[in-house]
Parts: C-alpha cells; structure tokens; sequence
C-alpha cells in the first residue's frame, strides 16, 4: 500500500516515545540480508509481509508474500518459503536463508474457488505437533476480508482448515498473528475501531478452538490519528511478552514507508495510544534468540527479499 524505499540505515538510536518509560535507550543495529530474492530466476521479486518460525529439527522456515516487481498488492497470491538451517539467530548472516526448490518453493497459492482473492500476511505457530497458519485472503470487499486457517506436519505441506474463513471483517482486516496465552486463543490483526469512526488499530478475538471466535475487542486505538479506510497506521501488528511488559510493533506508512511505532503495556489487550519507541522496518516481525537476543526484521518492494537487525534496550 505504498511505494519502495532503499534498507534503513545501519544504525539509529531511539528514545522512549512515552515518558513515563524508565527503561533505556532503544538501539536498532545493522541490517543483514538474511534472504536475498535477486538470484531467483523470473525476478526480481519482493517479499513482503513475513512470518519465521523455527522447526523440530531446529532449521528456521520463512513464509512470505512473494510477488515480482513493482509492488501490486491485489496481484499477491503467493507465499514463499525458504529455509535456514542456522538453529541459532546470532549466527545468521547474509543469504541464511534459501528458496529450498528450484526456482523457489511455494507454500500456498490462493484458491479462487474459495473466494480468495489474494494470500496476504501469513502467520504461523506451532501447535500440538503440527504447525499452524493464519493469514487474509482477501474478500468481496474492503468490508468482509477474510482471516483463513492452514495447518502443516511438517512445514513443507499445506493444507486448508475448512473452506470458509474463521471470521470476516471491516477496513481491510488484515496481518493476522497468532499467539497462545492462558490456555486460549488470542488472534491480533489490523482493523480500525468502527466502520463510522474509521480510526486505526488492532483488534483481537479469542478461541480455545482455532474454529470458534470470539467477538472483536480493540487492543490498540489511534483515536489522535488521522482517519483512513484501511486502518493504515497500525499495519503488520506483533505482540510479545519481555522484562515483565507486553510489547506491540505496528507499521505505519502514512508516517514513513518504513515506520515501526512500538506500544508497552502492563497487559496483553489494551495498549496506550503513546508509542514507546519508533524503529525503522516495514512488516516487521520479531526473533528471539537462545540468550535473551532480540531482532527485527524488514522487508517489502524494493528491499530484494527479507532483513534483520539487532535491537537493544527492551
């Protein structure tokens, strides 16, 4: 939903956005081009929202979506996946990540004969020995976009949950994350606050099922935002638990192409409309390492595939 813009710089330093934080500064560090899309024949290709998630056998796998260039949002009805064999994120370097099938290998494809218009922001988790998606596959319109389910045993197949979507919903509902707390369910998305107030934020539902949902609820508002549509400042949501505090990064174009707001909060439902920090990412998601290590990546048109960056003071 915007245009392309060169890798951040290597550095920036942050302050806390909200000044009742007593932690320190936040430092983002180098960018490392941990997967490179210029050496795939038929390119070049972008990848855009992503998701990372780590195997049994400890090989990190990408998903993504993937799409030749320029940036055509409504055209992405693909995921790619490709594959690290580095168990340890400190030791990522540039081209860790590799398309494991010749041109490169694709997860899904959308279905048209399920409605689905594209694949969007795929998500996925580990669960019970299998491995679960969630991801937005379009919809009739800007009003009923839907949040689908797959699920895999091994990461390389992929099969649909049903045919119909786990819910529907307003303002291009989109960038769904999954997470399990406290026994439940809870699915974190972009949506604004109401079809009339139009505000952008991140709503969330509850399951103890993966089948049946909850009602949405607003876990982030930006009521001081400029209204918009598709809830444009509060893409590309993620949400984590670290040093006692919950954390949620969004992307905000309108802001900067390569804006990442940071929002703290003592609970996982309810974020303060005060970020915490800004970083410098699109479609960032978030890797944590096996000593308290913490990352974000980067990706999107123009970027040539996916990157990451040290982050220190969290």
């Amino acid at each position: 939903m915007a245009g392309a813009a060169p890798p951040p710089p290597p550095t920036q330093t942050a302050g806390p956005a909200d000044p009742s934080a007593t932690c320190t500064l936040v430092e983002q560090g180098a960018m490392v081009h941990v997967f490179d899309t210029a050496s795939l024949a038929g390119g070049p290709y972008y990848v855009n929202d992503h998701t990372l998630v780590q195997g049994r056998d400890g090989a990190w796998h990408l998903f993504g979506i993937f799409h030749k260039e320029p940036m055509h949002d409504e055209l992405e009805v693909d995921f790619v996946h490709a594959v690290a064999a580095e168990p340890d994120p400190a030791h990522w370097q540039a081209g860790s990540f590799e398309a494991a099938a010749e041109p490169y290998r694709i997860a899904l494809h959308a279905d048209r004969s399920l409605g689905e218009t594209h694949l969007w922001a795929p998500h996925v988790v580990p669960w019970e020995g299998r491995y679960m998606m969630v991801y937005q596959s379009g919809g009739a319109d800007e009003n009923h976009a839907s949040i689908r389910l797959a699920e895999s045993e091994d990461l390389y197949r992929w099969t649909r949950v049903g045919r119909v979507p786990l819910f529907e919903d307003f303002c291009v509902a989109r960038d769904p994350m999954l997470v399990r707390r406290e026994g439940a369910w809870a699915l974190y998305y972009t949506r604004c606050d109401s079809i009339t107030g139009r505000h952008s934020g991140v709503a969330y539902r509850l399951s103890h099922d993966l089948v049946h949902w909850s009602d949405a609820r607003m876990a982030l508002t930006l009521e001081h935002a400029p209204t918009m549509s598709n809830s444009g400042y509060t893409e590309s949501p993620f949400v984590f638990e670290r040093g006692g505090s919950f954390w949620l990064s969004v992307s905000a174009y309108p802001l900067a192409w390569d804006a990442t707001l940071v929002y703290r909060s003592p609970v996982p439902s309810s974020f303060p409309d005060v970020p915490y920090t800004r970083l410098r990412a699109r479609a960032a998601e978030w890797v944590f390492g096996n000593h308290d290590e913490l990352w974000l990546t980067h990706a999107g048109p123009g970027q040539r595939g996916v990157w990451m960056s040290p982050i220190d003071g969290m």
